[in-house]
């Protein structure tokens, strides 16, 4: 009878340490084509992904990764810039991750996903313009998202990815409607599209768009770490707030596996 309570408690001890299953999904959209008939370079943000991935990793968290076809996600070129890594010690070991590492190479598609969708804690959408090629128009990532709204799971937004809430409003009943967000700012958009993109993107404006959508957002100036916590749904304004995010949603997964 001890042993078996011995046994018990120690098969309790180990599920609490085994952290939760954090779901990350990624553009796989390579190009971008500008309003101006311009067709560009594009993918996911990498500083934006991998300090948030590193973080969760090493607090003893799962990750699995999910694309919408289950293809590997190419990295935005322009996130390769020392600009944008507050630790640029980090750009190399980003990149031998992105090269190496199996998982991330082998994603799921977003159908095997939500078809399994009780099987993830947690949900981190990085940022970059190809998510407003690709998921951006993606209904499938509509539904996940607003399953995990539903079950009040955490959800992490970073940078343009706070761009898929606009399309949670068009639900007859938005479970997130009213929260406090953010996203890439107004004049960060506009730097992005005339010093960088050359060029205005298909879909642009996101601040103004979640005002519009029912959410209410919220800006720091260019450059400046912004993060918005709302109960479960964590927000990130650029890749400059990359490591305040990550400690925000580490926080929010904490408070969500002390609620289960």
């Amino acid at each position: 009878m001890h042993k078996l309570l011995f046994f018990l408690l120690a098969l309790q001890t180990f599920s609490s340490l085994a952290g939760e299953n954090v779901l990350f999904v990624l553009t796989t959209a390579d190009k971008q084509e500008l309003q101006n008939g311009k067709v560009r370079d594009t993918g996911f943000f990498l500083s934006e992904f991998y300090v948030p991935y590193k973080e969760i990793i090493d607090a003893g968290h799962k990750v699995v990764f999910a694309t919408i076809e289950a293809k590997a996600a190419p990295i935005d070129p322009e996130s390769l810039k020392d600009d944008y890594w507050n630790d640029k010690s980090l750009i190399e070991e980003a990149l031998n991750f992105t090269k190496n590492n199996e998982a991330f190479n082998q994603p799921l598609s977003l159908k095997q996903v939500l078809e399994n969708l009780n099987q993830y804690d947690a949900i981190v959408i990085p940022g970059g313009q190809g998510v407003m090629v690709d998921l951006i128009e993606n209904k499938t990532i509509s539904q996940i998202l607003l399953q995990f709204a539903l079950a009040k799971k955490p959800i992490g937004l970073i940078c343009h990815a706070p761009a898929l809430l606009i399309n949670l409003a068009k639900f007859s009943n938005n479970p997130l409607e009213d929260f406090d967000v953010t996203s890439v700012s107004i004049f960060e958009e506009l730097y992005i599209e005339n010093f960088i993109m050359k060029g205005k993107a298909k879909h642009r404006l996101i601040r103004f768009q979640l005002n519009d959508s029912g959410y209410d957002a919220h800006s720091a100036l260019p450059k400046m770490s912004h993060v918005e916590k709302d109960r479960f749904l964590v927000t990130n304004q650029n890749p400059f707030s990359s490591e305040e995010f990550s400690a925000v949603f580490l926080k929010t997964l904490l408070e969500y596996s002390k609620s289960k």
